[in-house]
């Protein structure tokens, strides 16, 4: 130990005697390793940190399986949802949750917060417990008791984290709850960013309701049961309703999937690319740092050979330079500890808003473990060829010529400019594939104009507006003075704006009588007039609804082309009817006035569906509380604007999630646009490196063929010729790493297929212009060595020797 506390002591003070080196080496580590630090802490809290649930491998979400309608992972209807959990035979228990909204109008300014309806059974499949107070009962879940449960977060901001608050009584949306419990900080269920939790209370009429689904359920594994054997339960389960149930469970199947797979979707995906990615970096940053060591070992050959023949043997030589390769790893492992929260910043977004936030600033335990552990391998694995080789050759050659270790040294700088040159090709061309296809993502026409427009949500309390008529009239005033703002074109509401929602579908009839058994699902928006307008869809038969389709007009109805072609392919659809609710011939039939062109209302990437848009004055279905405002100038601007016209129509109204429409359309890409920043970054990064590590081994090859050259021109070489081989030597390496990296962003492209919409993995627009960028970089960094080879004095050369 008091050897190997020497031998770090004397490396210390070598590099510190070497400030330039260490520095260059440092930084290039704390590159590496600050990359791959701040990469494994998203991966730690998103993959490997149990969720804030006791056991959380038990647990998992049951979905409807009704891919017959493109909804693979539905959410389930009441009725289904009991009978799941009587007939089952693999959970301990199954609970529902559903989404809700309240308005908060006292201890503060009026706020809009979301929640969930749990049943009481809940926090007992979680295993979850208060921090403070307790969570409600059978008895209360049944009556539909005024109780709440309340986040960490609105406990802090709203009632200052006073114990008091147990206890306390609050209007929520014109009902007066009482709060009986304060959720842990970390508690998430799906969204972060709910602030309350209430009794469900489901009614006889709402549990027997087969027909609307709404619901999240959550279960606990019972002890000896998998995921794959609940899977067959449920299935089973599922095929017995479609028996019991033809009408509405004839085509319905059950899906079970653990909570951390339907939690992180495709960002497990995208965090493992983003790992690779870093891990690609810190490879060639320790490529750099090998040849940095052996080419150090070089100029000190004269030191080794003298300790070598005062009897140091290979194995202390070796041991002497590679604690020296340790200790410039863990100095750049510190120094990327310090680098790592900034881009946690760009990190912390990729984490799913269904889970607990990630502490962008801090580093855990397990990190600052990592960290460490990678620095001292990093330092090890890297340092122990160029220090073996070092100390070999030292031993070898004495105090006499050095070319055993040149020789040594060239064939192992040519290996790591292999090895940088691969991995950077098979980073650049990763980014490039997942460049490409986003911009394929951003190129799809989505049917509607996102630009100069701002939306806001207005929840309107049910006890407040029961009145229909009442609603009616608080949309007409906001609309009327919303719409009689400078620059506002014109403004409309609806139920569900377009990339807010995947689902919000209704079945339906039509009147033509054919295909009697095929599924009829359509989204269902609901808005009032104008709304088409503002959003700026494009009609392609009829007209938008307006203002003739007031209440007691006949009822119309805007259908889209997708719902257009699929029953009325060869006809003209306008004057057809449709008709709205599984099984209830009594429902109302809307005619059909006007045709638009699909629009993208369920995202980017999911297949259309068809859908219709129905003015809420004729219809008692779907609740606009989405504003949508389009104006000519700056829509942030207008906020302010907003906030009072509402606030003089309704006191005791807030006003929500104020955001241009834009941002809801890129928030459905924000985490691969997040995923593409850093992965340019490392790429670029990568490409840097990987020219230095180039540029760096031919300029040594030059400094020391400097003789050999000088002879050569001194015989007659074109100095043509001795560019064309050192370029053509940087050329050749640069291929070798090229091919070695195609290869390997060939089998990337591959796992991470998912992420590439409407891009091959093998797409070779990606591959040739990454590899043409890579021999452009080739060819600068091999001829600035060689330009520097063709400068020597051949009598200069030779006199030196």
């Amino acid at each position: 130990m008091g050897t190997l506390l020497a031998d770090v002591r004397f490396g210390v003070r070598l590099l510190w005697r070497s400030p330039v080196f260490s520095l260059i080496a440092v930084l290039t580590l704390a590159l590496g390793i600050g990359a791959n630090t701040a990469i494994f802490s998203a991966v730690y809290d998103a993959i490997l940190l149990p969720l804030p649930y006791q056991d959380p491998a038990g647990v998992v979400m049951v979905w409807e399986d009704a891919s017959f309608v493109s909804f693979p992972r539905n959410t389930p209807a009441p009725a289904n949802y009991y009978d799941w959990k009587r007939m089952n035979h693999s959970f301990t228990d199954m609970a529902a949750t559903r989404s809700q909204s309240a308005n908060l109008t006292t201890d503060g300014p009026p706020e809009q917060v979301i929640g969930r309806g749990v049943t009481a059974n809940f926090f007992s499949v979680l295993c979850v417990s208060p921090l403070l107070g307790r969570s409600f009962t059978e008895d209360e879940d049944r009556t539909g008791a005024p109780v709440a449960l309340i986040s960490y977060g609105l406990w802090q901001r709203r009632y200052g984290g006073e114990s008091s608050v147990i206890g306390k009584a609050i209007p929520m949306s014109g009902t007066t709850r009482t709060i009986v419990g304060v959720m842990p900080r970390r508690f998430v269920f799906r969204n972060r960013e709910i602030d309350f939790w209430i009794p469900i209370h489901f009614t006889p009429a709402d549990a027997a309701q087969r027909n609307s689904h709404y619901l999240n359920v959550v279960a606990r594994l019972a002890p000896g049961a998998s995921v794959e054997s609940a899977r067959t339960d449920m299935t089973s389960v599922a095929t017995q309703l479609g028996r019991d149930y033809p009408q509405s469970n004839s085509r319905l199947g059950a899906v079970v999937v653990p909570i951390r797979d339907d939690l992180l979707g495709d960002v497990h995906a995208e965090l493992i690319v983003l790992m690779a990615a870093a891990g690609g970096v810190l490879l060639i940053a320790c490529a750099n740092l090998a040849s940095l060591l052996l080419a150090r070992a070089t100029n000190r050959r004269g030191e080794l050979a003298v300790r070598a023949s005062l009897g140091a043997t290979t194995r202390r030589l070796a041991r002497q330079l590679t604690v020296e390769g340790i200790v410039l790893a863990v100095a750049g492992g510190v120094t990327g500890l310090a680098v790592a929260p900034l881009s946690m910043r760009l990190l912390g977004r990729l984490i799913p808003t269904t889970m607990p936030a990630m502490d962008r600033m801090a580093v855990s335990g397990p990190v600052l473990l990592f960290t460490l552990a990678l620095s001292v391998l990093t330092g090890v694995l890297f340092s122990v060829i160029p220090a073996v080789e070092a100390a070999r050759a030292s031993l070898v050659v004495g105090l006499h010529h050095a070319g055993r270790l040149a020789l040594g040294r060239h064939r192992f700088g040519n290996a790591m400019v292999v090895v940088q040159v691969a991995a950077a090709m098979a980073l650049l061309v990763t980014t490039v594939l997942l460049l490409r296809a986003l911009s394929n993502l951003r190129g799809v026409d989505l049917g509607f104009k996102a630009d100069h427009a701002l939306t806001a949500r207005t929840t309107l309390p049910f006890e407040k507006y029961a009145d229909k008529t009442r609603r009616l009239a608080f949309y007409d005033r906001v609309l009327a003075e919303v719409r009689a703002l400078p620059d506002v074109e014109n403004a409309g509401y609806v139920s569900t704006m377009p990339f807010q929602s995947i689902g919000n579908t209704r079945s339906y009839r039509y009147d033509s009588g054919l295909g009697e058994g095929e599924p009829t699902d359509a989204l269902f928006r609901v808005g009032t007039n104008g709304y088409l307008q503002t959003l700026g869809v494009q009609l392609v038969a009829g007209r938008l609804i307006d203002d003739r389709d007031g209440a007691d007009a006949p009822k119309v109805i805007v259908v889209n082309e997708t719902l257009a072609r699929r029953h009325w392919p060869h006809e003209n659809p306008l004057g057809h009817r449709l008709s709205f609710g599984f099984g209830n011939t009594d429902a109302p039939w809307f005619t059909i006035v006007g045709v638009v062109k699909d629009v993208r209302e369920r995202g980017y990437e999911r297949e259309m569906k068809p859908g219709v848009y129905i003015a809420f004055a004729q219809t008692d279905g779907g609740t606009p509380e989405n504003l949508v405002v389009r104006m000519k100038g700056n829509p942030p601007a207008l906020a302010a604007s907003i906030r009072r016209i509402v606030t003089a129509v309704d006191p005791e109204q807030p006003v929500a999630a104020v955001r241009t429409l834009e941002d809801i359309v890129d928030l459905d890409v924000a985490d691969r646009q997040q995923q593409l920043t850093l992965l340019g970054a490392f790429a670029g990064l990568a490409l840097v490196l990987s020219a230095v590590g180039l540029y760096g081994l031919l300029a040594y090859n030059v400094s020391e063929r400097r003789r050999e050259i000088g002879v050569r021109m001194a015989l007659g070489a074109q100095a043509r010729t001795v560019v064309g081989g050192i370029v053509g030597r940087g050329i050749l390496l640069t291929v070798a790493g090229l091919a070695m990296g195609a290869i390997i962003a060939g089998v990337a492209g591959g796992a991470m297929q998912s992420l590439l919409y409407g891009v091959g993995s093998l797409d070779p627009i990606s591959f040739g212009l990454s590899a043409a960028v890579f021999m452009m970089v080739a060819f600068l960094a091999s001829g600035l060595p060689a330009l520097r080879a063709a400068l020597v004095d051949p009598m200069l050369a030779l006199r030196e020797e």
